[in-house]
């Protein structure tokens, strides 16, 4: 399959991106700390049934290097960079998948910049204006503590919470390559910048229907996280918009853990879409 990566330059940084395949564009958006080769595998099974799909390093991660500050709130950038992307690209408007503040960011991507999606997943988007629940803000308030001072110890809580503190079984193959950038870097710019911009959103389900009107947005949860949090918003979320929750295999982190399923599932979807 034909790959690709490289550099983009964008407002106060510079973005690393890579693409695989050709064909319809699907840019996917990374949960957490993943870097642009985290979905590797989902990747290569979306681009071997027709598609170019692009994944990139989130702004102060790894490899997208960040200049100077903008001034715009931290979803809204990221959502800006993703536009950026697409725009350099001449790839929009694309197919979107996002997993966790992938999902959030897709959302303020169709909200600011509709003219660059077509249909967003939005996989159990963290989204606290939606669904409010006071042990999951206790449980982040210890996080935030944690960070101050160790945050590699606040990391594995948050993973430990994340999707209900469910196991996820993995597809057997099931893998993602080694990290390639500063982990102690990124963890620090994560929590600095990202985690408090999740933690504040104040984004519901009727902020979200001016573009659901423009693109089909799909809220999706996995099968594996049904008593997480944000499998919940998920769930909200599609009955804000009146429309199903539709669950993929896996769980929180299904995109990774089981990228053979979810393509699947995925390619259905679009194919889906596309016919309507």
């Amino acid at each position: 399959m034909q790959t690709h990566n490289g550099t983009i330059q964008a407002d106060g940084a510079e973005l690393y991106y890579q693409t695989v395949g050709g064909g319809t564009p699907v840019l996917v958006l990374q949960g957490g700390l993943s870097e642009a080769g985290a979905t590797d595998q989902l990747a290569g099974h979306l681009a071997r049934s027709g598609h170019l799909v692009i994944t990139h390093d989130r702004r102060g991660i790894s490899r997208s290097i960040v200049h100077r500050p903008t001034g715009l709130p931290a979803l809204d950038q990221h959502a800006a960079d993703a536009a950026t992307i697409l725009r350099t690209l001449d790839v929009g408007p694309a197919l979107v998948v996002g997993a966790s503040i992938g999902a959030l960011i897709g959302l303020h991507l169709a909200i600011n910049h509709p003219d660059q999606v077509r249909v967003l997943v939005a996989h159990e988007p963290p989204m606290p204006g939606l669904v409010h629940d006071p042990q999951r803000e206790a449980d982040l308030d210890r996080i935030e503590a944690m960070a101050a001072t160790d945050v590699v110890a606040a990391i594995q809580l948050m993973g430990a919470i994340t999707g209900g503190g469910a196991r996820e079984v993995s597809e057997p193959d099931a893998a993602s390559p080694a990290p390639v950038g500063d982990l102690m870097a990124n963890l620090r710019y994560f929590f600095t910048h990202d985690f408090p911009a999740v933690r504040s959103s104040s984004l519901t389900a009727a902020g979200v229907k001016p573009a659901a009107q423009a693109a089909r947005v799909l809220p999706t949860g996995g099968i594996a996280s049904r008593q997480g949090w944000e499998h919940r918003c998920a769930a909200a979320l599609a009955e804000g918009l009146g429309q199903p929750l539709v669950e993929l295999p896996g769980g929180h982190n299904g995109l990774v853990s089981n990228p053979r399923g979810v393509a699947g599932e995925l390619l259905h979807l679009l194919h889906q879409e596309a016919v309507s």
